[in-house]
Protein backbone atom coordinates (compact mmCIF):
# COMPACT_ATOMS: atom_id res chain seq x y z
CA UNK A 1 0.00 0.00 0.00
CA UNK A 2 2.75 2.46 0.93
CA UNK A 3 4.65 1.53 -2.20
CA UNK A 4 1.72 2.78 -4.27
CA UNK A 5 2.11 6.29 -2.90
CA UNK A 6 5.80 6.25 -3.78
CA UNK A 7 5.16 4.94 -7.26
CA UNK A 8 2.49 7.52 -7.94
CA UNK A 9 4.89 10.31 -7.03
CA UNK A 10 7.69 8.74 -9.06
CA UNK A 11 5.60 8.69 -12.23
CA UNK A 12 3.30 11.64 -11.83
CA UNK A 13 3.18 12.55 -15.51
CA UNK A 14 0.08 11.73 -17.50
CA UNK A 15 -0.05 10.72 -21.14
CA UNK A 16 -1.28 13.31 -23.60
CA UNK A 17 -5.04 13.06 -24.13
CA UNK A 18 -6.74 13.31 -27.52
CA UNK A 19 -10.03 15.04 -28.21
CA UNK A 20 -12.84 14.27 -25.70
CA UNK A 21 -15.61 11.82 -26.65
CA UNK A 22 -18.70 13.09 -28.42
CA UNK A 23 -22.14 12.05 -27.26
CA UNK A 24 -23.52 11.65 -30.78
CA UNK A 25 -20.79 9.14 -31.62
CA UNK A 26 -21.74 6.89 -28.68
CA UNK A 27 -24.09 4.12 -29.90
CA UNK A 28 -25.26 3.14 -26.44
CA UNK A 29 -27.50 4.55 -23.72
CA UNK A 30 -26.88 8.28 -23.22
CA UNK A 31 -27.06 7.88 -19.43
CA UNK A 32 -24.10 5.54 -19.65
CA UNK A 33 -22.23 8.15 -21.68
CA UNK A 34 -22.59 10.63 -18.82
CA UNK A 35 -21.17 8.05 -16.40
CA UNK A 36 -18.29 6.92 -18.59
CA UNK A 37 -17.25 10.46 -19.52
CA UNK A 38 -16.43 11.26 -15.86
CA UNK A 39 -13.26 10.42 -13.95
CA UNK A 40 -13.02 6.96 -12.34
CA UNK A 41 -13.68 6.80 -8.63
CA UNK A 42 -16.42 6.45 -6.00
CA UNK A 43 -18.61 9.16 -7.58
CA UNK A 44 -18.52 7.41 -10.94
CA UNK A 45 -19.38 4.08 -9.32
CA UNK A 46 -22.31 5.69 -7.47
CA UNK A 47 -23.55 7.27 -10.71
CA UNK A 48 -23.37 3.92 -12.46
CA UNK A 49 -25.40 2.37 -9.64
CA UNK A 50 -28.08 5.03 -10.10
CA UNK A 51 -28.32 4.26 -13.83
CA UNK A 52 -28.73 0.56 -13.04
CA UNK A 53 -31.42 1.33 -10.44
CA UNK A 54 -33.31 3.51 -12.91
CA UNK A 55 -33.21 0.84 -15.61
CA UNK A 56 -33.92 -2.03 -13.24
CA UNK A 57 -31.10 -4.17 -14.61
CA UNK A 58 -27.45 -4.97 -13.99
CA UNK A 59 -25.39 -3.39 -16.76
CA UNK A 60 -21.96 -4.98 -16.28
CA UNK A 61 -22.43 -7.01 -19.47
CA UNK A 62 -23.16 -3.79 -21.34
CA UNK A 63 -19.94 -2.33 -19.96
CA UNK A 64 -18.10 -5.35 -21.35
CA UNK A 65 -19.57 -4.74 -24.81
CA UNK A 66 -18.51 -1.09 -24.63
CA UNK A 67 -15.01 -1.96 -23.41
CA UNK A 68 -14.58 -4.37 -26.32
CA UNK A 69 -15.98 -2.01 -29.00
CA UNK A 70 -13.04 -0.49 -30.90
CA UNK A 71 -15.37 2.06 -32.51
CA UNK A 72 -16.05 3.67 -29.10
CA UNK A 73 -13.83 6.48 -27.80
CA UNK A 74 -10.87 5.04 -25.80
CA UNK A 75 -11.72 7.10 -22.70
CA UNK A 76 -15.20 5.57 -22.51
CA UNK A 77 -13.81 2.07 -23.08
CA UNK A 78 -11.18 2.61 -20.39
CA UNK A 79 -13.77 3.79 -17.88
CA UNK A 80 -15.93 0.78 -18.71
CA UNK A 81 -12.95 -1.42 -17.78
CA UNK A 82 -12.52 0.51 -14.55
CA UNK A 83 -16.13 -0.17 -13.59
CA UNK A 84 -15.87 -3.85 -14.53
CA UNK A 85 -12.90 -4.07 -12.19
CA UNK A 86 -14.82 -2.30 -9.43
CA UNK A 87 -17.65 -4.78 -9.85
CA UNK A 88 -15.16 -7.71 -9.87
CA UNK A 89 -17.23 -9.52 -12.50
CA UNK A 90 -14.93 -12.48 -13.13
CA UNK A 91 -16.41 -13.56 -16.43
CA UNK A 92 -15.15 -10.33 -17.99
CA UNK A 93 -11.59 -10.72 -16.76
CA UNK A 94 -10.92 -12.07 -20.27
CA UNK A 95 -11.08 -8.51 -21.59
CA UNK A 96 -7.97 -7.44 -19.73
CA UNK A 97 -5.41 -9.33 -21.79
CA UNK A 98 -6.45 -7.71 -25.11
CA UNK A 99 -6.77 -4.34 -23.40
CA UNK A 100 -3.12 -4.58 -22.30
CA UNK A 101 -2.20 -4.73 -26.00
CA UNK A 102 -4.27 -1.65 -26.97
CA UNK A 103 -2.51 1.28 -28.61
CA UNK A 104 -4.18 3.83 -26.32
CA UNK A 105 -2.36 3.99 -23.00
CA UNK A 106 -5.56 4.77 -21.10
CA UNK A 107 -6.95 1.35 -21.95
CA UNK A 108 -3.76 -0.30 -20.76
CA UNK A 109 -3.82 1.70 -17.53
CA UNK A 110 -7.45 0.76 -16.98
CA UNK A 111 -6.68 -2.92 -17.59
CA UNK A 112 -3.99 -2.80 -14.89
CA UNK A 113 -6.37 -1.08 -12.48
CA UNK A 114 -8.99 -3.78 -13.12
CA UNK A 115 -6.41 -6.56 -12.69
CA UNK A 116 -5.63 -5.17 -9.25
CA UNK A 117 -9.32 -5.41 -8.33
CA UNK A 118 -9.34 -9.07 -9.39
CA UNK A 119 -6.27 -9.97 -7.31
CA UNK A 120 -8.22 -11.04 -4.18
CA UNK A 121 -10.48 -13.31 -6.25
CA UNK A 122 -8.08 -14.69 -8.87
CA UNK A 123 -4.56 -13.97 -7.64
CA UNK A 124 -2.66 -16.12 -10.15
CA UNK A 125 -4.17 -14.85 -13.43
CA UNK A 126 -4.32 -11.29 -12.10
CA UNK A 127 -0.63 -11.47 -11.17
CA UNK A 128 0.20 -12.76 -14.65
CA UNK A 129 -1.61 -9.77 -16.15
CA UNK A 130 0.39 -7.41 -13.96
CA UNK A 131 3.55 -9.17 -15.12
CA UNK A 132 2.58 -8.47 -18.74
CA UNK A 133 1.98 -4.82 -17.83
CA UNK A 134 5.49 -4.59 -16.38
CA UNK A 135 6.76 -5.11 -19.94
CA UNK A 136 4.74 -2.18 -21.29
CA UNK A 137 6.51 0.60 -23.19
CA UNK A 138 4.85 3.23 -20.96
CA UNK A 139 6.52 4.00 -17.63
CA UNK A 140 3.10 5.00 -16.29
CA UNK A 141 1.71 1.52 -17.04
CA UNK A 142 4.79 -0.09 -15.51
CA UNK A 143 4.35 2.06 -12.40
CA UNK A 144 0.70 1.12 -11.99
CA UNK A 145 1.59 -2.55 -12.44
CA UNK A 146 4.28 -2.29 -9.76
CA UNK A 147 1.78 -0.61 -7.48
CA UNK A 148 -0.60 -3.53 -7.90
CA UNK A 149 2.03 -6.24 -7.77
CA UNK A 150 3.74 -4.81 -4.67
CA UNK A 151 5.75 -7.58 -2.99
CA UNK A 152 3.59 -10.47 -4.19
CA UNK A 153 5.92 -12.08 -6.75
CA UNK A 154 9.70 -11.94 -6.40
CA UNK A 155 10.27 -13.66 -9.76
CA UNK A 156 8.35 -10.99 -11.68
CA UNK A 157 10.21 -8.26 -9.81
CA UNK A 158 13.58 -9.82 -10.63
CA UNK A 159 12.62 -10.20 -14.29
CA UNK A 160 11.52 -6.57 -14.34
CA UNK A 161 14.82 -5.41 -12.84
CA UNK A 162 16.66 -7.36 -15.55
CA UNK A 163 14.83 -5.28 -18.17
CA UNK A 164 16.63 -2.05 -17.13
CA UNK A 165 13.55 -0.05 -16.05
CA UNK A 166 13.60 3.74 -15.53
CA UNK A 167 15.79 4.67 -12.53
CA UNK A 168 12.93 5.69 -10.25
CA UNK A 169 11.01 2.49 -10.96
CA UNK A 170 14.19 0.44 -10.61
CA UNK A 171 14.64 1.76 -7.07
CA UNK A 172 11.02 1.04 -6.19
CA UNK A 173 11.18 -2.48 -7.63
CA UNK A 174 14.32 -3.19 -5.61
CA UNK A 175 12.56 -2.04 -2.44
CA UNK A 176 9.59 -4.28 -3.23
CA UNK A 177 11.90 -7.23 -3.93
CA UNK A 178 13.57 -6.69 -0.55
CA UNK A 179 10.16 -6.75 1.13
CA UNK A 180 9.22 -9.93 -0.75
CA UNK A 181 12.40 -11.64 0.39
CA UNK A 182 11.73 -10.55 3.97
CA UNK A 183 8.29 -12.17 3.74
CA UNK A 184 9.59 -15.54 2.58
CA UNK A 185 10.36 -15.29 -1.13
CA UNK A 186 12.91 -17.67 -2.61
CA UNK A 187 16.42 -16.23 -2.84
CA UNK A 188 18.76 -16.65 -5.79
CA UNK A 189 22.08 -18.34 -4.86
CA UNK A 190 25.06 -16.06 -5.43
CA UNK A 191 27.41 -18.89 -6.49
CA UNK A 192 27.50 -22.57 -7.42
CA UNK A 193 27.84 -23.66 -3.77
CA UNK A 194 24.30 -22.45 -3.05
CA UNK A 195 25.42 -19.53 -0.92
CA UNK A 196 22.57 -17.15 -0.07
CA UNK A 197 22.80 -13.51 0.93
CA UNK A 198 20.26 -11.07 2.26
CA UNK A 199 21.08 -7.39 2.52
CA UNK A 200 19.62 -5.46 5.43
CA UNK A 201 19.40 -1.82 6.47
CA UNK A 202 22.50 0.17 7.37
CA UNK A 203 24.83 -1.94 5.25
CA UNK A 204 24.34 -5.13 7.28
CA UNK A 205 24.12 -8.53 5.62
CA UNK A 206 23.07 -12.10 6.37
CA UNK A 207 25.08 -14.84 4.65
CA UNK A 208 24.16 -18.53 4.50
CA UNK A 209 26.83 -21.06 3.50
CA UNK A 210 25.48 -24.57 2.92
CA UNK A 211 27.55 -27.48 4.18
CA UNK A 212 25.22 -30.35 3.22
CA UNK A 213 23.06 -30.19 0.11
CA UNK A 214 20.33 -32.49 -1.24
CA UNK A 215 19.76 -31.12 -4.77
CA UNK A 216 16.97 -33.59 -5.57
CA UNK A 217 14.90 -32.21 -2.71
CA UNK A 218 16.07 -28.60 -2.95
CA UNK A 219 17.17 -28.84 0.67
CA UNK A 220 20.34 -27.92 2.50
CA UNK A 221 21.78 -27.23 5.93
CA UNK A 222 24.59 -24.88 6.73
CA UNK A 223 25.80 -21.96 8.79
CA UNK A 224 24.19 -18.54 9.04
CA UNK A 225 26.42 -15.55 9.59
CA UNK A 226 25.64 -11.95 10.39
CA UNK A 227 28.06 -9.59 8.69
CA UNK A 228 27.67 -6.08 10.17
CA UNK A 229 28.64 -3.03 8.15
CA UNK A 230 31.44 -2.44 10.64
CA UNK A 231 32.90 -5.06 12.89
CA UNK A 232 33.54 -8.80 12.91
CA UNK A 233 31.11 -11.38 11.58
CA UNK A 234 28.81 -13.17 14.05
CA UNK A 235 28.04 -16.90 13.75
CA UNK A 236 24.30 -17.37 14.29
CA UNK A 237 24.37 -21.17 14.14
CA UNK A 238 23.18 -23.88 11.79
CA UNK A 239 19.96 -23.47 9.82
CA UNK A 240 17.81 -25.60 7.54
CA UNK A 241 16.89 -24.18 4.14
CA UNK A 242 14.19 -25.46 1.77
CA UNK A 243 13.72 -24.07 -1.74
CA UNK A 244 16.27 -21.33 -1.00
CA UNK A 245 13.94 -19.66 1.50
CA UNK A 246 16.18 -18.35 4.27
CA UNK A 247 14.61 -18.64 7.75
CA UNK A 248 16.15 -15.34 8.87
CA UNK A 249 15.43 -11.66 8.32
CA UNK A 250 16.10 -8.17 9.66
CA UNK A 251 13.51 -6.05 11.42
CA UNK A 252 12.51 -3.12 9.17
CA UNK A 253 14.92 -0.72 10.90
CA UNK A 254 17.75 -3.26 11.09
CA UNK A 255 17.77 -3.25 14.91
CA UNK A 256 17.07 -6.97 15.25
CA UNK A 257 17.64 -10.20 13.34
CA UNK A 258 15.05 -12.95 13.70
CA UNK A 259 16.27 -16.42 12.73
CA UNK A 260 15.64 -20.11 13.20
CA UNK A 261 18.51 -22.38 14.31
CA UNK A 262 18.12 -25.98 15.49
CA UNK A 263 14.36 -25.46 15.17
CA UNK A 264 14.39 -22.75 17.81
CA UNK A 265 13.49 -19.11 17.12
CA UNK A 266 16.10 -16.56 18.15
CA UNK A 267 16.23 -12.76 18.11
CA UNK A 268 19.65 -11.10 17.82
CA UNK A 269 20.00 -7.53 19.07
CA UNK A 270 22.35 -5.90 16.55
CA UNK A 271 23.49 -3.00 18.76
CA UNK A 272 23.96 -5.03 21.95
CA UNK A 273 25.40 -8.06 20.18
CA UNK A 274 23.21 -10.38 22.27
CA UNK A 275 20.62 -12.98 21.34
CA UNK A 276 17.61 -14.40 23.10
CA UNK A 277 15.66 -17.61 22.59
CA UNK A 278 11.98 -17.08 21.84
CA UNK A 279 11.19 -20.80 21.95
CA UNK A 280 10.72 -23.83 19.69
CA UNK A 281 9.56 -23.01 16.19
CA UNK A 282 10.29 -22.77 12.50
CA UNK A 283 9.77 -20.40 9.56
CA UNK A 284 9.82 -16.92 11.14
CA UNK A 285 8.31 -14.14 9.03
CA UNK A 286 7.81 -10.44 9.66
CA UNK A 287 4.28 -9.19 10.28
CA UNK A 288 4.02 -6.24 7.87
CA UNK A 289 3.75 -2.71 9.29
CA UNK A 290 4.34 -3.88 12.87
CA UNK A 291 7.20 -4.37 15.33
CA UNK A 292 6.30 -8.05 15.53
CA UNK A 293 6.96 -11.29 13.71
CA UNK A 294 5.19 -14.64 13.40
CA UNK A 295 6.46 -18.22 13.40
CA UNK A 296 5.14 -21.79 13.44
CA UNK A 297 5.36 -24.27 16.32
CA UNK A 298 4.35 -27.89 15.89
CA UNK A 299 1.58 -28.90 18.28
CA UNK A 300 2.16 -31.78 20.68
CA UNK A 301 0.63 -34.91 19.19
CA UNK A 302 -0.19 -32.97 16.04
CA UNK A 303 1.14 -35.49 13.52
CA UNK A 304 -0.97 -37.97 11.58
CA UNK A 305 0.94 -40.40 9.36
CA UNK A 306 -0.71 -42.05 6.36
CA UNK A 307 0.51 -43.86 3.22
CA UNK A 308 0.33 -40.58 1.31
CA UNK A 309 2.33 -38.48 3.75
CA UNK A 310 2.24 -36.75 7.12
CA UNK A 311 -0.35 -34.25 8.26
CA UNK A 312 1.09 -31.76 10.77
CA UNK A 313 -0.77 -29.28 12.95
CA UNK A 314 0.99 -26.05 13.90
CA UNK A 315 0.24 -23.10 16.12
CA UNK A 316 1.09 -19.74 14.56
CA UNK A 317 2.56 -17.44 17.21
CA UNK A 318 3.13 -13.71 17.26
CA UNK A 319 6.05 -12.17 19.13
CA UNK A 320 7.72 -8.74 19.29
CA UNK A 321 11.22 -7.98 18.08
CA UNK A 322 11.97 -6.38 21.46
CA UNK A 323 11.70 -8.67 24.50
CA UNK A 324 10.00 -6.07 26.69
CA UNK A 325 7.64 -3.15 26.36
CA UNK A 326 7.42 -0.60 29.15
CA UNK A 327 9.48 -2.89 31.35
CA UNK A 328 7.05 -5.80 30.85
CA UNK A 329 8.22 -9.00 29.16
CA UNK A 330 6.08 -9.89 26.16
CA UNK A 331 5.63 -13.61 25.60
CA UNK A 332 4.70 -15.13 22.21
CA UNK A 333 0.96 -15.51 21.74
CA UNK A 334 -0.89 -18.07 19.63
CA UNK A 335 -2.93 -16.30 16.94
CA UNK A 336 -3.97 -19.19 14.69
CA UNK A 337 -3.69 -22.90 13.99
CA UNK A 338 -2.68 -24.29 10.62
CA UNK A 339 -2.54 -27.74 9.06
CA UNK A 340 0.13 -28.74 6.54
CA UNK A 341 0.87 -31.93 4.62
CA UNK A 342 4.45 -33.14 4.19
CA UNK A 343 5.29 -35.69 1.51
CA UNK A 344 8.64 -37.30 0.73
CA UNK A 345 8.17 -36.59 -2.97
CA UNK A 346 7.79 -32.87 -2.24
CA UNK A 347 11.07 -31.39 -1.02
CA UNK A 348 11.98 -34.55 0.87
CA UNK A 349 9.06 -34.31 3.33
CA UNK A 350 10.17 -30.89 4.57
CA UNK A 351 7.43 -28.89 6.24
CA UNK A 352 5.55 -26.75 3.68
CA UNK A 353 5.78 -23.88 6.14
CA UNK A 354 9.49 -23.66 5.35
CA UNK A 355 8.52 -22.00 2.06
CA UNK A 356 5.48 -20.14 3.40
CA UNK A 357 5.02 -16.60 2.12
CA UNK A 358 3.28 -13.62 3.73
CA UNK A 359 1.26 -11.78 1.11
CA UNK A 360 -1.47 -9.16 0.94
CA UNK A 361 -4.68 -10.83 -0.22
CA UNK A 362 -6.61 -7.55 -0.27
CA UNK A 363 -5.78 -4.04 0.94
CA UNK A 364 -4.59 -4.29 4.56
CA UNK A 365 -5.30 -8.04 4.82
CA UNK A 366 -2.19 -10.23 5.07
CA UNK A 367 -2.15 -14.02 4.86
CA UNK A 368 0.35 -16.86 5.15
CA UNK A 369 0.22 -19.08 2.07
CA UNK A 370 2.19 -22.21 1.20
CA UNK A 371 1.78 -25.17 -1.09
CA UNK A 372 0.14 -28.08 0.76
CA UNK A 373 -0.79 -25.90 3.74
CA UNK A 374 -3.92 -24.16 4.90
CA UNK A 375 -4.09 -20.42 4.46
CA UNK A 376 -3.96 -18.29 7.61
CA UNK A 377 -5.28 -14.75 7.85
CA UNK A 378 -2.91 -12.71 10.00
CA UNK A 379 -4.06 -10.10 12.54
CA UNK A 380 -4.81 -6.61 11.32
CA UNK A 381 -1.37 -4.92 11.41
CA UNK A 382 -2.98 -1.58 12.19
CA UNK A 383 -4.86 -2.83 15.26
CA UNK A 384 -3.19 -3.04 18.68
CA UNK A 385 -2.07 -6.59 19.59
CA UNK A 386 -4.40 -8.36 21.99
CA UNK A 387 -3.14 -8.50 25.55
CA UNK A 388 -0.74 -5.57 25.26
Amino acid sequence: MLAGLTIASACGTRPATPAPPERQAFPYDSALFDVLATDPGPLQLEAFGRVEAAQGAFLTDTLAVIADDTAVHPLLRANALHLIGQRQDLKWMILLGPALQASDVRLRLAAVAAAREFLPLRPEPATRLLGIALQDSSAAVQARALEGLAARDATLLRDYLESSPPPQLDAIARDLLHVAEQRGATLIPVDSSGRLERNGPNGHKLVYAPSRVWPRWDLSTGTLEFQPANGPAVDLGEVEVARNVLPAFFSPDGTFIVYESDRVIHVHDVAAGTAREVGPGIAPRGLPFTEDFVFARERDGGRTVSPTGTRIQYDILRAPFAATSGGVTIEPAVIATIGASANFEVSGAASPLRWAFVTESSPGVFVIVAENAERVILPDPFAPPQGR
